[in-house]
């Protein structure tokens, strides 16, 4: 199992290393309560590969909030906004404690997929309705939430909680 999928990307769960392509994100209710036991864990991003693992979900995520801001007149991310919605690289440079911010409340998922993906998972399609192995789409540890996100020797540092397992959203016809 490779615990890294590019030089420096690292996971720790409980102290020890996590497979980075069997790492995923709760998608409905996150941060929620969870009935399985929450054990913290620590991902290390060098900041490079931030960028790259980002960039896309990134410029979207820029482009809805300018249309947005545009259509509606005002802004959910006014310091976005009067930062002139650079890039994550330009973020990166200039804007830390704002990208910070961005990627706890609306990046954990992005990240986390794009690990998986450049990892070496490749996701399994449900072989019926209901599949219970495949229903949540892997098995892995999921992140339940994210308490701290921080820069330091040209890492983003994720710190919070999450569970061994999968939570499954049950498939009906």
């Amino acid at each position: 199992m490779t615990f890294e999928q590019e030089p420096g990307i690292r996971c720790d769960v409980d102290g020890r290393p996590h497979a980075l392509a069997l790492l995923g994100c709760r998608e409905l209710n996150y941060g929620q309560r969870s009935e399985l036991p929450l054990r913290p864990f620590r991902l290390s991003v060098p900041e490079t590969a931030l960028a790259s693992l980002l960039d896309e979900p990134f410029n979207r995520f820029l482009r809805t909030c300018r249309e947005d801001d545009l259509q509606y007149e005002e802004s959910d991310l006014p310091e976005l906004q009067q930062a002139g919605y650079p890039d994550i690289t330009a973020m990166l440079a200039d804007h830390r404690p704002l990208l910070a911010g961005m990627l706890y409340d609306f990046m954990i998922f992005d990240l986390m997929t794009a690990i998986g993906r450049a990892s070496g998972y490749r996701s399994p399609d449900a072989r019926y309705w209901g599949d219970v192995e495949t229903a949540d789409r892997r098995a892995y540890f999921t992140v339940n939430q994210v308490h701290t996100v921080s820069f330091a020797d040209g890492h983003a540092v994720f710190e919070g909680e999450g569970y061994y397992g999968a939570y499954v959203i049950w498939l009906t016809h």
